[in-house]
């Protein structure tokens, strides 16, 4: 199976990562159909892993820096694995009718129970006609183990260069027809997220966010 990316803008644009600042991205990360949620009472959005018959996840996670290596998870991976999963949460904080802030943090599991965890802090923001997109950096990301491995094939070493906890980026998307911007509960709704890591916390200067959004589709060669 091949990995390839797909390239959605929905507003301005999200600097190649790395180039202003002279620091190319070590890893990246994207799933697509994870199944979004949102609780009024709490305040909190998840977006996690699901196996249905609406919703199955799929994406993979890529080490850029050399030996590069890609863990490739295919639909269906979170019934099929003991361990692999996809998490993310964020406290969300109305700023207006067309923007919010999400303060949380994501996990990505692999298949024998190896993780990649970090810190999430953007803001999310509508246009209207229920689309809603996030646009966010990341911090106090570290990698917990020694191989990260794919479960359908492909795994990485976890000995990235730079010094831990790295920085990076992350964007999410997702669709709801008929809703209004956070002022009701919603779930099952299909979301798409994308995130490069950078070496160093030097290279977060060039992290003017706008709203490029990598969401890297699984696809068979």
């Amino acid at each position: 199976m091949e990995m390839k990316a797909r390239l959605l803008t929905v507003g301005g644009v999200l600097a190649g990562l790395g180039c202003a600042a002279g620091a190319a991205p070590i890893l990246s990360f994207g799933f697509s159909d994870l199944s979004g949620s949102f609780d009024t009472g709490t305040g909190v959005f998840n977006a996690e892993a699901s196996d249905t018959a609406a919703l199955s996840t799929s994406g993979d996670v890529t080490r850029l820096a050399g030996p590069t290596g890609t863990a490739n998870f295919d639909t269906g991976f979170l019934s099929a694995s003991a361990f692999a999963d996809v998490d993310i949460t964020m406290n969300v904080s109305i700023i207006d009718a067309q923007n919010a802030s999400g303060i949380g943090s994501f996990t990505l599991t692999d298949d024998d129970g190896d993780t990649i965890t970090g810190t999430i802090n953007g803001t999310f923001h509508t246009p209207g006609v229920g689309i809603t997109f996030f646009t966010g950096l990341l911090s106090a990301v570290t990698l917990n183990g020694a191989t990260f491995d794919g479960t359908d094939g492909g795994s990485f070493d976890m000995d990235l260069p730079g010094n831990a906890p790295y920085p990076g980026a992350f964007v999410a998307l997702y669709i709801l027809n008929g809703s209004t911007f956070f002022n009701s509960n919603f779930s099952s709704v299909s979301v798409q997220v994308s995130g490069e890591i950078l070496p160093s916390a030097g290279s977060m200067a060039l992290l003017g966010l706008g709203g490029l959004l990598a969401v890297r589709r699984q696809r068979g060669a």
